[in-house]
């Protein structure tokens, strides 16, 4: 399913995910991939063009920039000259997940004439940077939720937090994720046209179990992992039952550093 963002045609597939050789060869010239669609390494090739920007796989995860703030500097250093048709900007972009940071790297793309004045605009230039610090911790960096910047940023993507704290993600067809990502991005534009709005945050958790070094945890609170990390959790599994019954977990820790088997889980 896909639908115009601007100058983009935004193609939403729950759940879909792909390599570098199979998008080069299935999707359309003139193809972007976001946040895990494509399964490897950022990447980039003129014969297309075809983009991947990414940062879970193949990467080191605090030396890589969020897919957000990839997007933002290679649009900054020329994305479009690349990406056009006619000297007018023009991308099929490939999504399987509406979380912040796909959210946000979308705004970029859909609105390059926008990105250039971020130099000048406060909201969104803090929006960016904090979510690249949060997305590339698993949201786990210490910063206050006391702060106006982050109740202004809680504010921007509590539509995706509901619909994750209520287990909606897992279970989204195309359609409900492109409602989601619309009313997130709409958020996002209000927040460079500086009439966004705060709301506090919600850090409530419990501890169900766990073991040596790490916690299980149930997150009752859409920023329950500020907490986890102020707590001194370093490592945890956070277990959420989903609206068809089924389970999701999710397994993180703060850091290489922290001693605890991740990759090997």
């Amino acid at each position: 399913m896909a639908r115009r963002h601007g100058p983009i045609e935004l193609h939403v597939r729950p759940g879909v995910s792909t390599d570098w050789a199979s998008f080069r060869r299935e999707a359309p010239p003139y193809s972007i991939a976001l946040d895990g669609y494509v399964i490897g390494p950022p990447a980039f090739t003129e014969d297309g063009p075809y983009a991947n920007f990414d940062h879970h796989a193949g990467v080191d995860r605090l030396a890589t920039r969020s897919t957000c703030m990839q997007v933002f500097l290679a649009i900054m250093l020329g994305l479009y000259d690349q990406f056009s048709k006619e000297g007018r900007p023009h991308a099929h972009v490939f999504v399987n997940d509406p979380d912040q940071d796909t959210c946000l790297a979308i705004w970029l793309l859909a609105n390059p004439e926008r990105v250039s004045e971020m130099s000048q605009g406060r909201a969104i230039t803090t929006l960016l940077v904090t979510e690249d610090i949060l997305d590339c911790t698993g949201g786990a960096y210490p910063i206050s939720p006391e702060r106006l910047s982050i109740r202004e940023q809680a504010w921007i993507f509590d539509p995706y937090m509901r619909a994750r704290q209520e287990g909606r993600i897992g279970t989204m067809d195309a359609a409900a994720m492109h409602a989601l990502i619309d009313a997130v991005c709409e958020r996002i534009t209000r927040s460079a046209d500086e009439t966004h709005e705060t709301i506090e945050l919600d850090a409530r958790y419990e501890e169900v179990g766990g073991g040596p070094g790490w916690r299980l945890i149930v997150e009752h609170g859409a920023h329950a992992r500020s907490a986890l990390f102020a707590a001194g959790i370093r490592a945890f599994v956070t277990v959420r039952e989903r609206s068809d019954g089924a389970w999701t977990y999710s397994v993180a820790r703060m850091s290489p550093f922290v001693a605890f088997p991740l990759e090997g889980l």
